[in-house]
């Protein structure tokens, strides 16, 4: 019963990361504890999203942008190589807030003067340059010990100026990619993901289920209501992240 119950929280979160683009990992993330001994948690959750990312990120192929995503790749894989023999040792709740910061400052930047001296601009001049490299860096460093990290890449993709279906299928591989390199690592570490295999397929096979169906509602919602929700959602993702760092 507990299984069937996952499995349709799974679907349901998996289905409306697909339709607005994230959310539905720290969702998950924040189900997972009542079902999921908390050794395997962040472990779990990364086979979990890897499905849900990767059948999103299927779906709508023909939207990804590639140049943004090999950068980013590559910085995850160095992410996470530099941060694994320090995972023990560190307490990554104030990491929260500086990820908030980060995603409310890429979300609402624009609108806000600063002086030239601390003014920063990016464009697409620069896809394949710092910016996305060390997205990658932050996805695979954090994402091993926070689980959930996708509002950084959907933050910083909205900056850029994509489209809903560009910014979806891109962050979408961008954590694949992420939610990968963290299976292989956990997989370095110890966990024993086959001691979970049951409860790991049917909710894998929940998450594809759920892609398919917010896919489609995705298609049906135009982008003039996409992206004020999806701002709207970033804005309370990070203010939620500020207030477990301070809480």
């Amino acid at each position: 019963m507990d299984t069937f119950l996952l499995a349709l929280i799974t679907c349901f979160t998996s289905a409306f990361a697909a339709m607005l683009g994230q959310g539905g990992g720290l969702m998950l993330m924040a189900v997972l504890p009542g079902f999921v001994p908390a050794p395997a948690l962040v472990a779990i959750h990364s086979v979990v999203q890897a499905s849900s990312n990767g059948s999103r990120a299927y779906l709508s192929r023909k939207q990804i942008n590639w140049p943004i995503i090999w950068p980013v790749a590559i910085g995850t894989i160095m992410g996470a190589a530099i941060i694994l023999p320090v995972i023990p040792l560190l307490n990554w709740q104030w990491m929260q807030a500086v990820i908030a910061i980060y995603i409310l400052w890429l979300t609402w930047g624009k609108f806000i003067t600063l002086p030239k001296l601390l003014s920063c601009k990016f464009t697409f001049k620069h896809i394949l340059g710092s910016p996305f490299i060390r997205l990658g860096i932050l996805q695979g460093s954090l994402g091993m010990a926070l689980g959930a990290t996708g509002p950084l890449g959907g933050a910083l993709l909205l900056s850029k100026g994509l489209s809903k279906d560009a910014i979806v299928s891109s962050n979408s591989f961008i954590m694949l990619v992420s939610h990968l390199v963290k299976i292989l690592f956990f997989s370095v570490l110890g966990v024993q993901f086959l001691n979970h295999v049951p409860l790991l397929l049917s909710l894998c096979l929940a998450a594809v289920i759920g892609s398919i169906i917010g896919s489609r509602f995705r298609n049906r919602l135009p982008e003039k209501l996409f992206f004020p929700l999806f701002k709207g959602l970033l804005t309370l993702l990070a203010l939620r992240m500020l207030f477990l760092a301070f809480s």
